[in-house]
């Protein structure tokens, strides 16, 4: 499973909605075969190298509109959907998914966590998954105090972290709720070596600012033609901030813009969209 991100300024969110992705920094693993050989730091040192910036892209990207298909939900609302990997530590991975319906409207009723369970099987060979951890759920909700803005409250986010795992070796898992027969696809995922002088992840891409424009695939290809072993991401992911508000454009100086404003709020289905579009990246 892939994840990256790279694109041109906004705002972050402040939810706790994948919380790994915003209020700290998330190491992802990921697997790509690349058909070119490309040099890493154990080859080195080498002479860096700088690649010419592509002009076009200076016009920076619209955003995508909620009702592009990339965006739009595609299990029933029981099965896990915006699977996500976060490196813990040597011998840990945090696994975190969504299942049930956000809402968003004046009148908001948050979902039930304990309706569904949160559980991880997984293995190293295809099919077969010899573990089995479980975790945690929970939901947030965004209320504002001020009439005219809509209030949200998520689906219900799940957590479970693999421990003990070792390093340097391909995974397999399924997530979900085996007790309803709501397991999400088999997927798959490499740990690092274990660190040593000699011995560490050779690639690592750092992104931030990747945003949820037309521009956003372009980066992902990108990251994944180097091939990283792991990628650092650093925040500004979906633009969510003053959505509705900057009708979809953003503001450089938000009370400027908007003096008269009663509080900067964000639109949270952005970042449901955010996680599929990236779950479709795998």
């Amino acid at each position: 499973m892939q994840v990256a991100m790279g694109e041109v300024g906004a705002n972050t969110r402040e939810s706790p909605c994948i919380l790994f992705l915003v209020l700290m920094v998330s190491l992802l693993v990921v697997e790509k075969g690349g058909s070119i050989p490309i040099p890493t730091t154990a080859d080195g040192p080498q002479k860096p190298v700088t690649v010419r910036f592509d002009p076009s892209l200076r016009k920076g990207s619209d955003d995508l509109p909620m009702d592009n298909p990339k965006l739009a939900k595609r299990v029933p609302s029981i099965f896990p959907e915006q699977i996500s990997l976060a490196l813990s530590t040597h011998d840990s991975m945090w696994v975190s998914w969504i299942t049930g319906d956000a809402q968003m409207g004046p009148i908001v009723k948050p979902l039930d966590p304990s309706s569904v369970g949160s559980e991880v099987r997984y293995g190293t060979e295809s099919g077969k998954y010899k573990f089995v951890q479980t975790g945690a759920a929970s939901v947030y909700s965004q209320i504002y105090p001020y009439e005219g803005l809509l209030n949200y409250t998520s689906g219900i986010i799940h957590h479970v972290r693999l421990q003990g795992i070792s390093s340097n070796t391909k995974y397999y898992y399924k997530c979900g709720d085996s007790s309803l027969s709501a397991m999400s696809e088999e997927h798959v995922f490499i740990t690092p070596p274990l660190s040593s002088p000699h011995s560490y992840p050779h690639r690592i891409a750092v992104i931030g600012d990747l945003g949820l424009t037309s521009n956003s695939s372009t980066t992902i290809d990108h990251v994944v033609k180097n091939d990283p072993s792991l990628i650092l991401m650093v925040g500004d992911l979906s633009y969510a901030n003053q959505y509705i508000t900057t009708g979809g454009k953003g503001a450089s100086c938000f009370q400027c813009t908007f003096p008269n404003a009663p509080i900067r709020e964000t639109y949270q289905p952005r970042w449901d969209g955010w996680g599929r579009y990236m779950h479709m990246k795998e």
